[in-house]
């Protein structure tokens, strides 16, 4: 996303997903196959690959944030709510969730999200517990994993906890401070208070 609110997309674009729409944009969010955009006057638009129909965002001006995951996408509205579209094989895309939410990340196949009060919730596949939250209302911030079933989330004191897959001990976190988190296809990075970037599990360059 550029200063003037403009979106510019690179890489594969099989399904149209690197062709962005016209607009301003307050945040985009790129899933696998399609990408999806808070626009500055709140609507979401979507671009990509929807055959799950996860590229056609509900209608209406009242949207803060945006995830798109693997074949399904999430929001949360203005007022807090939570609302997802797109495939639902496993319940990771439910068209309505109860209570109110500040932070949604949508993964390959599951969901979480941190309620108003801290806590994380989680719904969809769950083989490897990617889809069971720590428990503690101290969470500000949680991503999914989109091409691995595992999960991240920021504590209030900048600390890191992840559950789920560990193969490549992408849910080993280090200590430290941190202000995001991202959960990518086997790895995870996050960004340190400090200006810092630091990335663990596995590494496909290593000598």
């Amino acid at each position: 996303m550029k200063t003037d609110g403009s979106a510019t997309c690179w890489g594969s674009n099989s399904s149209g997903q690197a062709t962005a729409p016209s607009g301003s944009f307050a945040s985009i969010s790129a899933g696998d196959n399609h990408i999806c955009g808070v626009k500055t006057d709140g609507s979401v638009a979507c671009w990509g690959l929807n055959t799950n129909g996860q590229s056609s965002a509900p209608a209406g001006n009242n949207f803060a944030s945006v995830s798109a995951g693997g074949g399904h996408t999430c929001a949360i509205r203005t007022n807090g709510s939570a609302v997802c579209w797109g495939a639902n094989a496993n319940g990771q895309a439910p068209a309505a969730s109860a209570g109110t939410f500040v932070s949604v990340s949508a993964g390959a196949n599951h969901t979480c999200a941190v309620q108003s009060d801290g806590s994380i919730v989680c719904c969809g596949l769950n083989t490897s517990g990617q889809a069971s939250p720590p428990a503690g209302n101290n969470f500000i911030s949680v991503s999914a994993g989109s091409g691995s079933n595992d999960t991240c989330a920021v504590k209030s004191d900048g600390a890191i906890a992840c559950w789920g897959q560990n193969t490549y001990g992408q849910t080993s976190p280090p200590s430290g401070s941190f202000d995001v988190v991202s959960v990518a296809q086997n790895h995870t990075c996050a960004l340190s208070a400090g200006g810092i970037l630091r990335c663990w599990g596995y590494y496909w360059n290593a000598p």
